[in-house]
Formats: C-alpha cells, structure tokens, sequence
C-alpha cells in the first residue's frame, strides 16, 4: 500500500513540521478561523452588521464603492475614510476593534470578507484531532493530465448554495487496498492542485462535506506523484461558516475508511456560537 521510501523518522518529522505549520494557518495571529462574514455585495448602498460602511458595486467588471464618515473609523491602505472611495482587490482594508477586511471575487460578484482577532472561531480554537501518523497511506499515483480546458461543476457552500466551475487540469490514479481508485484535481492558483474527496468516515468520524489534499502540480504532464492522507484536512468551512468551500464532485468519492489525516477543529465549548456570517452546511 506503501513505498518503503516514505517510512521512518525523517517522515514522521516531516509530519510534525507540516503539522505545526498547519495550526498556526488556522489558529496563529493571523489564522484563518479569524473568518467572520463572507458578504455578497450585490445592491446599491448595502450595509453589513460586521463593519461599518456603505457598499455599492456595479458588478466585477465594473468600480466598487465604499461610503463612510470619518467618525466610523475606516481606513483603506492606512488612509482614513471620508466620504465615497473606489477600492480595489489589493485594497487593504481596516475597521474599528482591530477589524480587517479585503475584497474578493465569487461568480462575477464583488465579496467583502472580514477577519476579527476577537472571533470565537478563532480565540475558541483548541486544537485539530487527527488520527496518528501511518506511513501505510501514503501512496505512489500517476498523474493524467485532463484535456485542455477541462473545467467541473461543484456545489460551494453558501448562502444559499451556488454552483461554480473550476479548471480541473488533471486526475491521479492509485492503488489502495488492493483497489484502483481515481480522484479529480482542481486548479487552485499557480501549481497547486487541490483535490476535494469523500470516504467512508465521511458524516461519521469526518465532515460529511469530505476533506481536502492539497499537492503540487506534477513539473511533468505525466508522472508520478505522492499522495499522502495523513495531510488530508478539514475544509476551512468547518472552522468558520464564512468559507464558502466547494463540495468533492461525486466522482472523488472512495468507498474504503481513509483512517488518516485531520478529523475535527477542536473548540472551546460555545467558542463557535458567535456572530460569524457565511454558508450554513
């Protein structure tokens, strides 16, 4: 089920590394469970109950504005707000009690997302269970390059659900228990794929939305690459609503128990009943 090559302590260091660096993503000064609201901004003139501010977009291709006074106490890039200013995605974005925020974009839309050091999610957060290290799964698989273009239809979660598209470069194909197995890889930005799946611990021990491996492109159009499920993790979504995480495609589901990788965040209790805004599971 294994190479031999992936055995060992320099693995299980390498583990302990990835790990560490994994929690301070989530629960570091800067950790994304930090994650408070994820606001469409659709309309003229809306106002959102995380931030103060005016918002109005002539939709993605067109300007977004924000409207505030100076005793509301926003800033863009260090600059304070007084009346009308056009912002841009490289905006950055501050708010009174320490509050931050940027701008994305999702189906042709302009988002605000909003980040508090305060958030339950995040000062609430305690730890991420996850099963012990196994060497027996990790894998060898091949990846296929997909045809140009190839693109695939998923649920995100948010409120309510929408569909999307992403660019789906290529699948990798293993041998796991003695089985063949295929799992679809979207492009997520540069050469990192991102591979959304589902297993039989999946709404038992596990998100019944699936969990996450995250790889480097394979440098050739074929070849081989490591697939290692002691580094699957739980979608953002289950450490802040205000993800708005695809759902794995039907296709990426496996039907063995994936005993590796991260199970759960982990929160104080009540840490995670605040105000946060987003997609409800």
């Amino acid at each position: 089920m294994s190479s031999g090559c992936f055995d060992g302590d320099d693995a299980l260091t390498g583990y302990d590394r990835w790990r560490r660096s994994r929690w301070e993503e989530m629960a570091g000064p800067e950790g994304k469970a930090g994650r408070i609201a994820y606001r469409l901004i659709t309309e003229p003139g809306q106002e959102f109950p995380e931030v103060p501010g005016r918002w109005t977009s002539t939709g993605f291709s067109g300007s977004l504005t924000l409207t505030a006074t100076r005793a509301e106490g926003v800033f863009v890039d260090d600059q304070a707000v007084d009346g009308a200013v056009e912002l841009t995605s490289a905006g950055r974005l501050s708010f009174p009690d320490g509050r931050r925020g940027t701008i994305e974009e999702l189906g042709g839309a302009h988002v605000l997302v909003v980040w508090d050091p305060a958030a339950p999610t995040l000062v609430g957060l305690r730890g991420i269970d996850a099963w012990p290290w196994d060497p027996a799964w990790t894998v060898e698989a091949e990846y296929r390059p997909a045809d140009a273009g190839r693109l695939l239809e998923v649920t995100r979660l948010t409120s309510p659900s929408m569909r999307d598209s992403f660019p789906a470069p290529g699948d990798f194909v293993f041998e796991l228990r003695g089985e063949r197995h295929t799992l679809q890889a979207f492009g997520v930005g540069g050469d990192t794929l991102l591979i959304t799946f589902t297993d039989g611990t999946s709404g038992k021990d596990t998100p019944g939305m699936g969990r996450w491996l995250i790889l480097p492109r394979p440098k050739d159009a074929t070849g081989t690459a490591r697939i290692d499920f002691n580094r699957a993790v739980v979608p953002h979504h289950m450490f802040s609503p205000a993800f708005p995480c695809p759902l794995p495609p039907r296709e990426n589901h496996l039907l063995l128990r994936i005993e590796a990788g991260e199970r759960a965040p982990v929160f104080e209790e009540n840490a995670a009943a605040g105000t946060v805004t987003g997609p409800a599971v």
